[in-house]
């Protein structure tokens, strides 16, 4: 996603820029997607629109203009681009980033939150890195605290398991119990 480019359209906006799987988003530090648009509708919502009114549930100026340009996008073509693209940065700095046990790369122009790597992604203080070993070392202890969470929850699984299996011997007893007192 052309975040840089998209920023700049928008009159270089204070809201945050970002990247989603299914979606592009304007958002804040409160709320990621303030306005939303569908990367395969290009339908745009607003995330305060509790009775599905559309612009007119927009009550700040800079949303609502926002908001238009954002549809002027999607009129034009020009969204596409966007979506499709990415950034190019004159100074690139390297960012790394470990997802589904994967190493990426990225750039981007400068390090941190609210800013993006070239693909429009956010980049958190605690999942974008500048070294490959930052990304690395995170990862592994990302992964680790999952696996012992997952090990936790097993043990309670199987712990359910072991009660269940002991509750349907009770209930098969006292089914038993109470056949023999109708054979007498």
């Amino acid at each position: 996603m052309k975040a840089r480019l998209l920023k700049k359209l928008l009159n270089d906006t204070e809201y945050s820029l970002s990247n989603h799987r299914e979606y592009i988003a304007v958002g804040s530090t409160l709320c990621h997607n303030l306005i939303s648009v569908n990367k395969e509708t290009l339908q745009v919502k607003y995330a305060l629109d509790t009775f599905r009114e559309g612009r007119r549930a927009i009550k700040h100026k800079e949303l609502e203009f926002i908001w238009d340009k954002l549809h002027e996008l999607i009129e034009n073509g020009q969204i596409h681009d966007i979506i499709n693209g990415k950034d190019e940065i004159e100074n690139p700095l390297p960012v790394f980033t470990v997802n589904d046990g994967k190493l990426f790369e990225s750039v981007t122009d400068k390090y941190g939150w609210p800013n993006t790597d070239d693909n429009g992604i956010c980049m958190y203080d605690n999942t974008h890195f500048p070294t490959k070993e930052q990304a690395v070392e995170y990862g592994i202890r990302e992964y680790e605290a999952a696996e012992e969470i997952m090990l936790r929850r097993l043990a309670e699984l199987e712990s359910d398991l072991h009660k269940a299996k002991k509750d349907i011997e009770k209930y098969r007893d006292y089914i038993h119990h109470l056949q023999q007192l109708l054979e007498n």
